[in-house]
């Protein structure tokens, strides 16, 4: 889906799409992989991560072709790599209007995508709810996150915010390396089924969260910035 944000008097343009892993069959793999991303496919051990890659690479790529509007043809022509910290970029051939940047995260049963504009840092976050909700997070919170969360009345829980730091992560490039407690969540608003969290150290950013089905699905972006469609 084509989203669009402001931020001051400039409008950025973002996709993003969730795909379910029993779709994805890996149909057109041949025509859309190219040789870069074969020679790291082949790098994959064990089954069950090399299925992982391929189909994250190729939601990556049908999700470019979606967004760039391209086909067979051209999208070899991208490359969707790795960086030296694990990160997924775009690397392409092609002479493209914007600089773009790309989210990818996944679950055993979604994997979801965005793209965005480099000048619009974004990151995404895909985490499945359980029945205790991951008791084990309840040493990387701080006192403020536990007082947010009681105060909440069972709106928010440990497994949000550890989904919406996530994706905070992916857009400094960092993984959840540093201690949690730097990505304190100070603050939360709730507005047509959807939660916003604002945070203590990085206050330009904010989350947004929903939750579909069995999922926690997050999304950060630049807080001064509004979608409008």
């Amino acid at each position: 889906m084509i989203e669009y944000f402001m931020n001051r008097s400039n409008i950025y343009k973002s996709f993003i799409k969730f795909y379910e892993s029993t779709s994805v069959n890996l149909e057109y793999a041949d025509e859309i992989f190219n040789e870069q991303e074969w020679k790291y496919l082949n790098l994959q051990k064990g089954i069950k991560r090399i299925i992982e890659a391929k189909k994250s690479l190729y939601c990556g790529k049908l999700a470019i072709m979606e967004f760039l509007d391209i086909g067979l043809s051209e999208i070899k022509n991208i490359s969707l790599l790795k960086g030296v910290f694990g990160q997924p970029v775009i690397v392409n051939n092609l002479y493209l209007s914007i600089n773009l940047g790309i989210s990818i995260t996944h679950t055993d049963k979604t994997f979801g995508i965005l793209i965005f504009d480099q000048l619009h840092p974004m990151g995404i976050d895909i985490e499945t709810k359980t029945k205790t909700d991951s008791e084990f997070l309840e040493t990387y919170l701080t006192e403020c996150e536990k007082k947010l969360i009681k105060e909440s009345g069972g709106v928010l829980s440990k497994e949000i915010f550890f989904s919406a730091k996530e994706s905070l992560s992916k857009i400094l490039k960092t993984g959840l390396t540093s201690p949690l407690q730097i990505y304190e969540i100070s603050k939360f608003d709730i507005k047509n089924n959807s939660i916003s969290l604002f945070y203590e150290n990085f206050t330009q950013y904010k989350s947004t969260v929903e939750l579909v089905k069995d999922e926690i699905r997050s999304v950060t972006f630049p807080v001064n910035s509004k979608k409008i469609n």
